[in-house]
């Protein structure tokens, strides 16, 4: 197995910053975290995310697992969702199952942006050298 480059939650936050400077209006985002425990037991996080699109990516242990995103057409809390219930690769199941595993949200507020939302998606994943999880870009 090829280890990966472990980068944090700060470096995903350092490279959203510099990639919204590049953008000369900067990107109307908001953001959101909740673990996966909160997200099976209470149901808000993914409630309010039913229509958002954005970017989306699981923290597990202070690390950077997964970087995703979704589109207006399909939405934040469809593709969470498809996610956390995407068993069958034992590597990923030991990720969607840990309770202390935190899903990230970047919201695009101005639906007019949601163009940039592959190319933050594709910068993210190239820059933090690809997640373990992040097979295809």
């Amino acid at each position: 197995m090829v280890v990966k480059n472990k980068y944090k939650e700060i470096d995903v936050f350092n490279l959203v910053d510099m990639f919204s400077a590049k953008v000369k209006s900067g990107l109307d985002l908001s953001y959101k975290k909740e673990t996966l425990k909160n997200i099976r037991e209470i149901k808000n996080f993914t409630d309010e995310l039913k229509a958002e699109c954005g970017i989306y990516y699981f923290i597990q242990e202070g690390f950077i697992k997964y970087i995703g995103r979704a589109l207006p057409t399909v939405g934040l809390r469809s593709r969470i969702l498809n996610q956390i219930n995407a068993f069958g690769d034992e590597n990923w199941d030991k990720v969607i199952r840990a309770d202390n595993t935190e899903i990230a949200v970047f919201i695009f507020n101005d639906l007019e942006q949601w163009y940039f939302i592959s190319a933050l998606e594709h910068y993210l994943i190239e820059k933090l050298e690809r997640p373990i999880f992040n097979k295809r870009c």
